[in-house]
C-alpha cells in the first residue's frame, strides 16, 4: 500500500479513530462503573448440584 495516497490515509485515520474511541469508551471509570453495577443486578443462578437448603437431619456430631 502506498502512503501517498489520500484516500487509503484518511481511511486509516478512520479505522484509528473508531478503534480510539471504542477502546476509550470500554476503559473508561463511567464504563467500569455500568459493568460492576449489571454484575450486581444481576439474578443470582445457582450452578450448584446439590440443594439450595439444608435439611434437618440430626448427626452424631450434633448429639453431643
Amino acid at each position: 500500500m502506498n502512503f501517498e495516497n489520500p484516500i487509503a490515509l484518511v481511511v486509516l485515520g478512520l479505522i484509528g479513530l473508531l478503534l480510539a474511541a471504542i477502546a476509550f469508551s470500554y476503559l473508561s471509570p463511567e464504563a467500569r462503573r455500568e459493568r460492576i453495577r449489571r454484575k450486581n443486578n444481576a439474578r443470582i443462578v445457582s450452578k450448584a448440584g446439590r440443594p439450595a437448603v439444608r435439611l434437618s437431619v440430626r448427626t452424631k456430631k450434633q448429639r453431643k
